[in-house]
């Protein structure tokens, strides 16, 4: 599940007699992956698949067309018997030319429509600055008068253009909208586009620039309301031509693949030579598919890393964590050679993202959210909304569930109440107080404050060595991945040169970490004795061996030293031997590369960790401060309820859930995002690797 199956390399050899079954039973395994042939080729490639692939796939685009423009949701399906796959193919051509024929027009009609609304909000867009501005007609018969725009810089010099006014528009970017006014009979048009003025209209004796925008908004009004109907006839014929459009599409899918297999194929007078990728565990069964006369089929699995072909990466994952591939893809495909960090994605993803968004509430309106996303990525039929959608709704559930632990619903006040909002204990609790007290979550809070935001100056400092202990673990764990994935790919030079030393320098955050819970009543001194020795060590030399927290901070110190100059070596030694780099040149690059650069990373990566504490912070804070303004906004009133009775309180309270909500939740996934990409997989993840893409059938093979 986390590392990528086993690919075997397989080479076909048919007679050219039984060459479309061997294409039949490669689409119906369909865990076959053509490749083209480099070596040992006993015959040439075939035109006519090439051919046919390019056109197959040009009339598939315009399916996909036809269904996208439809807004169904249409599966391929259907069945075919085939002889021979060229001929099957040209008549799979010739089916999906005649059905594009008989929705050409209506196709025609919509893309027209579309284009013509494309232009006209781009033009609407453009005159938005002018769309109050009235001419009188009189002043249109004498005036020429043009909108467009212009560089900043260049209206002091139109305005000294003889003969020439204009009223210059508001923006925020060096492009400025200008109203240019000058006479019928003058020739300012060369001298303003010398200045680089752009001219959006000139406006005609019969209009002005609001009645321009008006005219053009009632326009653009008519072509979306005849585009609706163009589609609801296009809906309707489609609904009852549903089967023939999935057929055709199944087709074509199918033959596609079938070109692809023929097309990378060699053929000699007598024999036809496939090569591919299978996984080794479907070998055996590929051959029973192939058992039949004139087959001949052998492989080899890939051994040595930088081969001159690079294997395609195939992780078999469940279906409930697949989801979390897409944000891994973001980053590059996992290569053949290492660690797919999916697994490892599952867990920690989510977990920051509800560590640095913990509440209730707000994670149940992205959950909510991300249940309708899901449901219209199916409807558009986008793999990534879906994929996206889920990954969402794995954050938000456990964003719910670390907001139980915290108590927090959309902030302090329906379940901490006033008592919380202005620490006081004896004043009013939330109406949802009595939910978390009897169901034994009140006692778990304040079993936890001592770690929460809420937990005052101790639950910060808490919080914090919380955080970057999460992320020394973290850190930890990919280095040790890096390590793995060196090993697994049988490079020792990267091993010894550049992961090991990394590995080392991880460790000794980790180390120092896991040492504070040799006490762990009481973690955070026994943690800040350590660090007070390493700051003692490095700064002031002080090497007092009297305490062991001291001696196991001067072990620590020299791991780290050993990395770092272990780092540099080998930096060296490679700038002197890939390179070609000598002397003095070597050592300074080596240098920043080899022991600065790490150095600065170490101390960077480990302590970015406190991320994870700001937005906790941050976002409790601001719901604090939301409730506190709907609390004086309400007269300060003594109830929890007058607040939730006040019309203003409640605009407050809505306004600053949905900032947080909205606001709060992207930068916190991307925040999540970023910790995964640079401080974690950039230990031990490369992503260089190319998709597993077998050819399948899309339609039943008789």
């Amino acid at each position: 599940m986390i590392i990528p199956e086993t690919m075997a390399k397989i080479q076909i050899i048919s007679l050219n007699d039984v060459r479309d079954r061997v294409v039949n039973a490669l689409l119906k395994f369909g865990l076959f992956e053509p490749n083209d042939i480099t070596e040992g080729r006993i015959g040439e490639q075939m035109d006519e698949p090439k051919r046919l692939l390019g056109v197959l796939q040009d009339h598939l685009e315009k399916i996909k067309l036809l269904i996208n423009e439809s807004g169904l949701l249409i599966e391929p399906k259907g069945s075919l018997k085939v002889v021979n796959w060229l001929e099957q193919a040209k008549l799979v051509s010739e089916a999906s030319e005649k059905l594009e024929e008989e929705y050409r027009q209506v196709l025609i009609e919509v893309s027209s429509l579309k284009a013509e609304m494309e232009s006209l909000s781009s033009k609407l867009r453009e005159l938005e600055p002018f769309r109050e501005v009235k001419v009188p007609p009189a002043q249109l018969k004498i005036f020429k008068i043009m909108i467009g725009y212009a560089a900043r810089s260049a209206i002091p010099k139109i305005r000294e253009i003889e003969g020439v006014a204009l009223v210059e528009g508001e923006s925020a970017t060096e492009r400025v909208p200008v109203l240019l006014i000058a006479r019928k009979d003058s020739d300012v048009e060369n001298k303003i586009k010398e200045l680089g003025f752009t001219l959006i209209s000139e406006i005609q004796d019969t209009s002005s620039p609001s009645a321009l925008y008006e005219s053009i908004q009632a326009r653009l009004n008519e072509i979306t309301k005849a585009l609706e109907e163009r589609r609801s006839e296009l809906r309707a014929k489609i609904r009852e031509d549903q089967d023939r459009l999935a057929s055709v599409y199944g087709s074509l899918m199918t033959g596609i693949n079938a070109m692809r297999i023929l097309s990378k194929a060699c053929v000699s007078n007598h024999f036809t030579q496939f090569q591919g990728y299978t996984p080794l565990k479907f070998v055996d069964k590929l051959k029973s598919l192939l058992a039949f006369e004139g087959v001949f089929l052998t492989y080899e699995v890939p051994k040595y890393f930088e081969s001159k072909e690079v294997p395609p990466t195939y992780v078999r994952l469940p279906k409930v964590i697949r989801p979390l591939e897409s944000i891994i893809n973001i980053y590059g495909i996992p290569s053949y050679w290492e660690i797919s960090p999916t697994i490892f994605l599952i867990i920690t993803f989510p977990l920051l993202f509800g560590l640095m968004f913990p509440d209730f509430g707000n994670a149940l309106v992205i959950f909510l959210f991300a249940l309708w996303f899901r449901n219209y990525g199916k409807k558009k039929g986008s793999q990534n909304i879906k994929q996206l959608s889920l990954v969402l709704l794995y954050s938000s559930a456990v964003a719910m569930v670390t907001g139980i632990f915290e108590r927090g619903f959309f902030g302090p006040l329906p379940i901490g109440g006033l008592a919380e909002l202005l620490g006081n204990e004896s004043l009013a609790k939330g109406p949802l107080y009595p939910i978390w007290n009897v169901s034994g979550l009140n006692q778990v809070y304040y079993f936890m404050r001592p770690i929460l935001p809420t937990g005052g100056t101790t639950g910060v400092i808490n919080t914090i060595l919380l955080s970057i202990l999460l992320g020394a673990v973290l850190l930890f764990v990919s280095s040790l991945l890096g390590i793995v994935n060196a090993v697994k790919k049988r490079d020792t030079e990267w091993l010894a040169l550049e992961k090991v030393p990394v590995f080392l320098l991880y460790t000794a955050p980790f180390l120092v970490f896991m040492y504070g819970f040799t006490n762990p009543s009481d973690y955070a001194g026994t943690v800040g004795s350590v660090l007070q020795g390493i700051l003692n060590f490095t700064l002031l030399f002080d090497f007092d061996f009297s305490k062991p927290a001291y001696q196991f901070a001067f072990v620590v110190l020299m791991l780290i030293y050993v990395g770092l100059f272990w780092g540099l070596a080998g930096k060296i030694f490679v700038l002197r031997k890939h390179e070609g780099l000598k002397g003095g040149q070597a050592v300074g690059i080596g240098f920043i590369e080899g022991m600065f650069e790490p150095a600065l990373l170490l101390l960077s990566n480990t302590v970015s960790f406190i991320r994870v504490l700001v937005f906790a912070l941050a976002h409790y804070y601001v719901l604090f401060a939301f409730s506190y303004m709907a609390y004086l906004a309400a007269g300060t009133p003594n109830s929890v309820g007058a607040i939730f009775l006040n019309p203003v309180s409640d605009a407050i309270l809505v306004i600053g859930n949905l900032l947080a909500i909205a606001l709060e939740g992207l930068v916190v996934f991307i925040q999540d995002m970023r910790l995964h990409f640079y401080e974690m997989f950039s230990k031990f993840y490369e992503g260089r690797g190319r998709p597993f893409e077998p050819a399948v059938s899309y339609v039943n093979l008789e």
